[in-house]
C-alpha cells in the first residue's frame, strides 16, 4: 500500500506544476529589458520541463531567476530539481522562496510534497495543512489530497478517508481522489477478501473514468474489479478497452494481454466466486458512503 501511496505523491506533483503561483507584478519601469528577457527564459524552462527534460528546465530556469524572480520561477526551478532527483537543491530553492514569499499556498503546498517523499512527513504536514487553511488559496483540494496519502503512509486510515473526502468536497471534479479511494478498496479487497470493499472500489474507478475519458489506466483497474467480481463480460470489455487505448504504454499493453488470456483461459476459475454467494449486504448499502 506505501508503494502506491509513493506513486500518487509524484503524480500530483506534475498537477501541480501545471497549476503553479500566478506570478507577481514585475516593476518594468527599472528593469523592462531584463525582466522580459527572465520571463522569456522562465517560459523555456516550463516548456522543458513539461516535455520531461529537466536539465534543460534546470538551465532556462536558472538563467530566468537572475532577472525575473516571481513565485513561479523558484517553484518551477524547485520541482525542476525535484523531478531530477536533486532534493537538496530542490529544497533550498523553495526555501530561499519562501523567505521572499512567505505567505504562499502554493509554495507551501509543493514544498510539503518534497518535504513528504523524503518522509518527513510533520514538517510535510504542517506546510500542508498551512495551505488547506488558506482563506485564499483556490486549489484546497490538492493540499487535502497529499495530507490524504501522508496520513495513509503513517497508518492513519480514518484521516486517510477525511481528508480525501475533503478534496473531493472542495473539488468534486478533481481525478486523483477517485483513483486513490478506487485503489485504496481495491487493496483492502486483496487482503481481507471482502466483496464491499471491491464493489465501493469499483464506483471510485467508475467515477474516476467518468472524468478521464478513455484513460487506459482506468479501464484496465475497472477490468480486474469485473474479473474479481466473477463479471467476465464486463471484464473482457474493459481489458479489450484498456488494449486499444495503451497503445503508447508498451508496458501496460502487456500486463492488459496477459489479464485477458488469463479470463479467457480460466473463466470459470472467475465466474461466481463461492466468496460472493454468502454475501448479506446490498449493494445499495455498501455504495451509500461513496462521495458520488
Amino acid at each position: 500500500m506505501k508503494k502506491l501511496v509513493y506513486t500518487l505523491i509524484l503524480i500530483t506533483m506534475f498537477s501541480l506544476f501545471s497549476c503553479s503561483t500566478t506570478a507577481q507584478s514585475v516593476d518594468y519601469s527599472q528593469q523592462e529589458n531584463s525582466s522580459t528577457e527572465g520571463k522569456y527564459l522562465y517560459e523555456m524552462g516550463v516548456s522543458y520541463l513539461s516535455a520531461g527534460n529537466n536539465a534543460m528546465a534546470i538551465y532556462y530556469l536558472e538563467k530566468a531567476i537572475q532577472t525575473y524572480k516571481t513565485p513561479d520561477v523558484y517553484n518551477s526551478l524547485a520541482l525542476a530539481y525535484q523531478f531530477a532527483g536533486e532534493y537538496v537543491k530542490a529544497e533550498n530553492t523553495f526555501k530561499e522562496a519562501l523567505e521572499k514569499y512567505p505567505n504562499s499556498p502554493e509554495l507551501w503546498t509543493n514544498y510539503g510534497i518534497l518535504l513528504a517523499i523524503q518522509k518527513k512527513y510533520n514538517e510535510a504536514l504542517s506546510y500542508l495543512e498551512k495551505a488547506a487553511n488558506h482563506p485564499t488559496y483556490s486549489r484546497k483540494e490538492i493540499a487535502y489530497y497529499n495530507i490524504a496519502l501522508i496520513q495513509l503512509s503513517l497508518g492513519r486510515e480514518n484521516l486517510f478517508l477525511e481528508n480525501m473526502k475533503k478534496a473531493i468536497m472542495y473539488n468534486s471534479n478533481y481525478l486523483d481522489p477517485y483513483v486513490s479511494l478506487g485503489d485504496y478498496y481495491y487493496d483492502k479487497y486483496l487482503s481481507n477478501k471482502r466483496v464491499s470493499d471491491l464493489q465501493i472500489s469499483r464506483e471510485y474507478y467508475s467515477k474516476a473514468l467518468s472524468l478521464s475519458f478513455n484513460n487506459p489506466v482506468l479501464y484496465f483497474k475497472l477490468g480486474k474489479v469485473y474479473r474479481d467480481l466473477g463479471q467476465i463480460d464486463l471484464a473482457k470489455f474493459y481489458f479489450e478497452k484498456a488494449l486499444k487505448a495503451s497503445s503508447e504504454d508498451k508496458q501496460l499493453q502487456e500486463e492488459v494481454k496477459k489479464a485477458l488470456l488469463d479470463i479467457i483461459e480460466n473463466s470459470t476459475k472467475y465466474e461466481n466466486p463461492q466468496q460472493f454467494q454468502n454475501q448479506k449486504q446490498t449493494e445499495s448499502d455498501l455504495i451509500k458512503d461513496v462521495i458520488k
